[in-house]
């Protein structure tokens, strides 16, 4: 194993879950609880990666889209309404 020998301290609390997985059976061992959590944390962080790309790249469309002139001032609680009434009219025929 490339990284054997590595020491990290836990807790008292995360040190008492890592001995309830152990015992439990859930895990044969500490490093296999602690390389488990690992492989989750870094699933996460790519995740997490991945919506904030998605969300750039949204971003810089709208802003695209507001340079180009694409989009549609709402200035009362009356516009917000008739615009959405007028888009739910819209995805309702073409729906249908």
């Amino acid at each position: 194993m490339a990284n054997a020998g590595r020491n990290f301290s836990l807790t008292d609390e995360l040190g008492a879950f890592v001995d309830e997985q152990v015992k439990s059976g859930r895990h044969v061992s500490d490093s296999e609880v602690v390389r488990e959590a690992l492989r989750r944390y870094q699933d996460d962080i790519r995740r997490e990666q991945g919506h904030l790309d998605y969300l750039r790249k949204l971003a810089e469309r709208r802003e695209a889209d507001i340079a180009a002139g694409r989009y549609v001032e709402l200035t009362t609680p009356n516009n917000v309404r008739a615009h959405n009434r007028n888009r739910a009219a819209r995805r309702s025929r073409a729906a249908a």
